[in-house]
């Protein structure tokens, strides 16, 4: 890893979470993230956060919608830091309870 990011200007990662009748970034038509949003540590141990210095793109938001099906958010972390990828933990997720569910992609960090 360290000959990675020796070698790259710049990283890029993917995580989509898959939701069942719970949000995980915005409540319902609310335009702000919610106070109940994930959050992502780095590699480095910054935290990736809706309010904070280092923000993810959110490509879609679709599991603020709750009507009985699969929904899912798309994350991207982008950065010209190496040492801030891959993620390594997910803070803030729902918790289980009966009719809601989700499921995490975690893509692969790609070293350009």
């Amino acid at each position: 890893m360290n000959f990675l990011r020796l070698l790259s200007s710049e990283v890029v990662q993917h995580i989509t979470i898959h939701c069942l009748n719970t949000s995980v970034w915005r409540e319902g038509s609310s335009e702000k993230p919610s106070d109940k949003a994930v959050r992502f540590k780095a590699w480095n141990g910054q935290m990736f956060e809706a309010d904070g210095q280092l923000r993810p793109e959110v490509a879609a938001d679709d599991c603020k919608i709750k009507d009985g099906r699969w929904h899912r958010t798309l994350f991207s972390f982008r950065t010209q830091d190496p040492q801030q990828l891959p993620i390594v933990n997910i803070y803030n997720l729902p918790p289980s309870e009966p009719g809601k569910q989700y499921h995490l992609e975690v893509g692969p960090v790609c070293f350009l």
